[in-house]
């Protein structure tokens, strides 16, 4: 992956390029109503081609373009045919401001922009293109952290943690929810799961993995194959090693944030493994409201992994066996580890909680506005 055949370049063109400009189309409409000096803050990668539109039409304007999912090097940037990677370098680069979260996705940015523009200062993170100066950023997303310990104690998350509850029983409980994306990872962590129920019969019957989460693009073949696939694992480890009464997996396949908040509460592990994820806000949204000295497992893969990484048991995505030892290792952790960590953990996501990120663009944009 991927096949870039005929599908895909008319999707470009008859979809993409579409969208992209009508809603340039009604924020210029909307614009040229306004008697005030307008302020436009696009959002991510749905919207990579918008700028350039609005910037023919209105030049004295200032855009601001924040991406939510990680800029890859430009090698794989490259994969792409040339006529969209310039169409969307020439998008981005219509902005004032383009932000990301992490330090190394804008560093990425400024590599592949180097053979389309002018000048390249990797100094000030800036670049000179058409006679403008473009600001590039990193402003790392997070979470309402009060907002979410205020839900976590709504009657929704209260009834639904009686299904917790019982669920986890006396058992060590292990937790991940995500979107069937092929992005989490999520086969790999049952994958590892089961290599840790070979190594540890001691545990069996004493561990038990709760997994949350919703399908996502269904209309597209590899999604369902992988949320298929995800399913055929779950069975097949089930029915090997149920016993008892005992059942290693259980998973609830739908949309349900009140059972997501009442698993964040009384979780004992954590898992958030993704191959590569521009955030992953599970990894701040969990141990903000758990209740359980909790461990969270996280794959340097995360982009909250930069943030987080000394309060978590760090691992390799793509390697089973040491995520496999690394839920050994939470299950033995002792009480005292467990709750630095997740103090440590609590007090980095409060710190720096999705206003200060907020903050931090709008006091940027009013230096240059």
């Amino acid at each position: 992956m991927p096949e870039i055949d005929d599908n895909i370049h008319k999707a470009w063109h008859d979809s993409y390029v579409y969208v992209n400009q009508q809603f340039a189309e009604r924020i210029i409409e909307e614009v040229k109503l306004s008697e005030k000096k307008p302020l436009i803050m696009l959002q991510d990668y749905h919207l990579y081609t918008c700028p350039s539109y609005i910037r023919e039409k209105l030049d004295n304007i200032f855009l601001s373009h924040f991406i939510h999912i990680p800029w890859p090097q430009s090698e794989y940037f490259s994969i792409l045919p040339e006529y969209m990677q310039e169409a969307i370098i020439k998008g981005l680069l219509s902005n004032d401001i383009v932000g990301f979260h992490l330090e190394k996705y804008a560093r990425n940015f400024l590599y592949t922009c180097e053979p389309y523009v002018d000048k390249v200062d990797y100094k000030t993170d800036t670049i000179w293109y058409e006679g403008r100066r473009i600001f590039v950023k990193n402003y790392p997303i997070s979470v309402d952290d009060k907002k979410l310990i205020e839900n976590a104690k709504s009657p929704e998350v209260i009834k639904k943690e009686e299904l917790v509850k019982k669920i986890k029983g006396d058992n060590f409980l292990i937790y991940r929810t995500d979107r069937a994306d092929l992005s989490k990872n999520i086969i790999r962590g049952f994958k590892a799961y089961e290599l840790f129920l070979q190594k540890h019969p001691e545990f069996h019957g004493k561990v038990v993995f709760l997994s949350t989460g919703m399908p996502t693009r269904q209309q597209i073949k590899e999604y369902c194959d992988y949320r298929d696939e995800s399913y055929r694992i779950i069975d097949s480890i089930n029915e090997r090693y149920s016993k008892d009464g005992w059942v290693p997996i259980k998973q609830i396949f739908k949309a349900d944030y009140g059972l997501v908040t009442a698993a964040f509460k009384h979780y004992d592990c954590l898992l958030v493994n993704p191959i590569i994820d521009g955030m992953n806000i599970v990894a701040k949204e969990g141990p903000v409201v758990n209740e359980n000295n909790g461990v969270l497992i996280m794959s340097n893969g995360a982009g909250s992994y930069e943030e987080l990484k000394d309060y978590s048991i760090i691992v390799n995505a793509y390697d089973i066996s040491q995520t496999a030892d690394a839920i050994y290792r939470a299950i033995m952790m002792s009480k005292h580890e467990r709750q630095r960590l997740i103090e440590g953990l609590k007090k980095t996501v409060s710190e720096r909680n999705v206003y200060i990120w907020m903050q931090e663009q709008f006091n940027d944009i009013r230096k240059l506005f």
